[in-house]
């Protein structure tokens, strides 16, 4: 395992171009992220994870600005105004997968998660890999880690670490956009008092 200082983007994009998993602090917990387009990073970290296709748990890409969602994603008027609103930030937006993206592992569903972090390094990072799939960093079963050390000690076979401590807030909220109306599927950090 590769300890990588935040300083260092270009270990951390060393790591993931060559089809690693990285461990990552964002303003919530650690995350572990492959590249979005290596296959077989994904296949390893859902090994990993020892999470099915079919699970129901769908990994999270994660991207640095809003334009970059419409590449994958279906927008309607109400979900690029929310993102505009919130993002950067503690949501999730589950959203309509976009016709013609087709992906090995995002072919198996018709939406797709995804969500702009509201952490600098993380940004920093998106803007130089591009999209990134992104999970809570724990053992199955376990509570996530919050600091690099942490994560070290858990899950000694992940190929790098970046060094550091997460934000320690609530997990993010998770917006369904699928429907004529949004509907929250999990209550995070973040709270949506109005939808329009």
């Amino acid at each position: 395992m590769r300890s990588v200082s935040q300083q260092n983007l270009n270990r951390a994009q060393d790591i993931l171009n060559k089809g690693g998993i990285l461990g990552v602090p964002t303003e919530t917990v650690y995350g572990l992220a492959v590249k979005a387009d290596n296959v077989a990073a994904i296949k390893k970290l859902l090994k990993l994870k020892n999470r099915a296709v079919g699970s129901g748990k769908v990994l999270t890409m994660m991207v640095s600005n809003v334009d970059e969602m419409r590449k994958y994603a279906n927008m309607s008027f109400l979900a690029t105004n929310l993102a505009y609103r919130y993002f950067p930030g503690e949501l999730t937006m589950i959203l309509p997968k976009r016709k013609g993206f087709m992906h090995p592992y995002f072919n198996n569903f018709d939406t797709i998660g995804i969500r702009i972090p509201e952490h600098d390094y993380m940004l920093n990072l998106l803007r130089e890999t591009g999209p990134l799939l992104v999970t809570s960093a724990n053992p199955r079963g376990e509570a996530p880690c919050y600091n690099s050390d942490e994560l070290i000690e858990r899950l000694p076979s992940v190929d790098g670490v970046v060094n550091g401590v997460a934000g320690g807030n609530l997990p993010s909220t998770i917006l369904d956009m699928t429907g004529a109306e949004p509907r929250p599927i999990r209550q995070g950090g973040l709270l949506i008092v109005r939808y329009r």
